[in-house]
């Protein structure tokens, strides 16, 4: 029962934001390469293990207002299921692994301090951060540009910048979705920096970075390899979006991971994309013939 408690305090479900590591390999035509996918493993512990001590070090800073919240009650320190002390241990845990682990990775170098950075800019947003408005929002997304730029920088392989500016916007908007519905289902009360957020500006900045997100795409899809053939993503892109929004439309929390995990056509769709763009990238000459009409 305590292991229960300790992998919810931890959220291992939110460990697929790590996935984020991959993209770089991914569409750099290198996730096959065996010591790249041994990179990308240890890479994705390494911010699972920081993210998760992040998630911890909320919990502690929040444990009193979670306590008064319907669902945040039942978190294992709010409900006293995992105690301080032990917190702490697990946190201290967490963070040995993923120095080790970085230092394998990178050794005593400039990019072995991004996850140290992004663990530093998330305590201050526990801090007193979290209170102050757009700034919320930019440490938030910061966290996504933070994982991608460690999985370019493990790998040696650089993205373009329109898909940089994709993952970007695509961030902002999810962030802006989750703070709208945050705002929508508790009011002010759960959070501080919403009462700073009207509902039309936190309506309109979703939509216009979801644009944003279909227009980066869109473009970068055209430039993405010498076939060409990545344009044809984007059709299950928008269907994707489409799904989501009406998710984000009906769900109370709008917690990005919750309703993507929660949503079987969603995963459908995400899976049926993936397995195209593998296609796409590594067997180009094959997916070119299918498409001859």
């Amino acid at each position: 029962m305590k292991v229960r408690s300790y992998i919810k305090l931890i959220r291992v479900k939110h460990w697929i934001k790590n996935l984020l590591i991959v993209i770089p390999a991914f569409f750099g035509t290198a996730l096959i390469e065996g010591n790249v996918i041994l990179r990308l493993i240890l890479g994705f512990l390494v911010f699972s293990f920081c993210s998760s001590a992040v998630y911890i070090i909320n919990d502690m800073n929040d444990i009193e207002n979670d306590r008064q919240h319907p669902d945040k009650c039942k978190r294992p320190l709010a409900s006293g299921a995992v105690s301080k002390r032990e917190a702490y241990v697990l946190i201290a845990v967490l963070l040995i692994f993923a120095a080790v682990l970085n230092h394998f990775l990178c050794g005593l170098s400039m990019r072995a301090l991004i996850p140290w950075v992004y663990m530093l800019l998330n305590l201050l947003y526990s801090i007193s951060l979290k209170n102050k408005p757009v700034i919320d929002i930019v440490l938030l997304v910061s966290g996504f540009f933070f994982r991608v730029f460690y999985g370019s920088a493990i790998t040696g392989i650089r993205i373009s910048g329109w898909l940089y500016l994709t993952v970007i916007s695509l961030s902002l908007f999810l962030a802006f979705g989750k703070r709208r519905n945050e705002k929508m289902s508790c009011g002010d009360s759960a959070r501080k920096v919403l009462s700073f957020y009207s509902l039309q500006y936190l309506n309109s900045s979703m939509y216009m970075y979801l644009s944003l997100f279909a227009v980066f795409y869109s473009i970068w899809s055209l430039n993405a390899n010498d076939t060409g053939l990545m344009i044809y993503t984007t059709p299950l892109i928008l269907i994707m979006m489409m799904r989501y929004s009406y998710k984000l439309e009906v769900d109370v929390n709008g917690n990005p991971v919750d309703m993507i995990l929660g949503d079987k056509l969603l995963l459908t769709l995400g899976g049926v994309y993936a397995a195209l763009v593998f296609a796409i990238i590594y067997f180009p000459e094959e997916v070119n013939e299918c498409l001859r009409f």
